[in-house]
């Protein structure tokens, strides 16, 4: 029989029409990811709808009849966290709190906080905790009805990354004693405020960069940073909404800056997104703009480099490209040790001088 067990009228009808009633699973849910900021009263509603009223009503129809077991499907969300599930997370908590009320009224009641399970249901394509068998997650809801358990959590932990994923934002009391004692701290702001701005330029493109690639890395339980491409897009590498926001949160804890939730979609890239922290954490110094100006005709020499090695001085194409160069050179011609004639130099003189002056052969 199915009702919509948000509807109590409807679940009143069904429950009189079952006989004898031994044991109720509430198992129903609704999950609308959202962060808190954007969340607005109708959806919370139709969260709490299926999750809280459905359980509430269940508990109040069911509370003169002798059950052997009363069986909540909660969620760890409710119980640990989980990034953009701000009315699931509460709708889940609502169901614990349901259990122990329920034990102080002399009733039976079990709330398990689900990890996710593996291939089906709403957890399938949770990243922050691996999916569990169906075969083994039965098992262990099993021993905590036999051990007579009021409210517990049944997960897969993976705990290399486990601490890490659920302590970006703000310490954890409640997993301080369970996180391995490898889990590193979080270096403080404004002790890397400090050691970025000691920097070059350079050097602090890339040590921000690097800063963003562990947090990927971190984000998406890979072991190294080094594994995060930086030029390859979030999306390619299978973030979601929810993975988004657990990248802001560590972001905006390891650097003091807020960030909005569309931060990765803004700037799709690890490379793209670490060039906006550093202009938000740490903008450029003054002097910085010579040295980046210095840096990119650098750069650009050494594309040059690579595509003059194809090129033969007596080329059409080549010869072009040596005029264009004499040309630029008799701008720097003061600033040269050559004792070549600009105007009057070979497009071999030419092709000599880049090696020797830019390193260029």
């Amino acid at each position: 029989m199915a009702c919509d067990v948000g509807d109590r009228e409807a679940l009143a009808a069904v429950l009189a029409a079952v006989p004898d009633v031994r044991t109720v699973v509430h198992a129903a849910g609704v999950l609308d990811d959202g962060v808190l900021e954007s969340l607005a009263p109708e959806r919370v509603r139709e969260v709490m709808r299926a999750k809280a009223d459905g359980a509430r009503h269940l508990h109040e129809l069911t509370r003169d009849v002798d059950l052997d077991a009363f069986v909540l499907f909660s969620s760890a969300a409710g119980t640990v966290g989980s990034a953009g599930q701000g009315s699931y997370a509460a709708a889940n908590a609502v169901l614990d709190g349901l259990a122990w009320r329920r034990r102080a009224e002399g009733l039976v009641a079990t709330s398990v906080a689900w990890g996710a399970w593996a291939d089906t249901g709403m957890g399938a394509a949770q990243r922050q905790l691996p999916g569990m068998a169906p075969e083994l997650a039965l098992a262990a809801l099993q021993r905590a009805l036999t051990e007579d358990e009021t409210a517990l959590m049944i997960a897969d932990v993976d705990w290399s990354s486990f601490g890490s994923r659920f302590t970006a934002v703000r310490p954890s009391p409640l997993l301080s004693e369970l996180l391995p004692l490898s889990t590193a701290p979080m270096e403080p702001v404004e002790a890397l405020a400090t050691r970025l701005r000691g920097m070059s330029r350079i050097e602090r493109e890339r040590a921000v960069l690097e800063l963003v690639r562990a947090q990927v890395a971190a984000v998406l339980g890979h072991a190294k940073p080094a594994s995060v491409d930086p030029s390859r897009t979030f999306q390619e590498v299978g973030f979601d909404s929810l993975t988004a926001v657990e990248l802001r949160n560590r972001l905006a804890t390891s650097t003091g800056v807020p960030f909005p939730a569309s931060v990765i979609f803004d700037y799709p890239t690890p490379a793209a997104l670490a060039d906006h922290v550093r202009a938000r954490f740490v903008p450029d110094k003054d002097g910085d703009e010579d040295e980046s100006a210095a840096t990119s005709v650098l750069d650009e020499l050494t594309r040059l480099e690579a595509v003059l090695s194809d090129l033969s001085p007596s080329d059409v194409a080549g010869a072009e490209v040596a005029a264009k160069i004499k040309s630029l050179l008799s701008h720097w011609g003061a600033a040269t040790n050559s004792d070549i004639d600009m105007d009057s130099a070979t497009d071999e003189e030419m092709f000599d001088l880049l090696g020797k002056e830019f390193g260029i052969s």
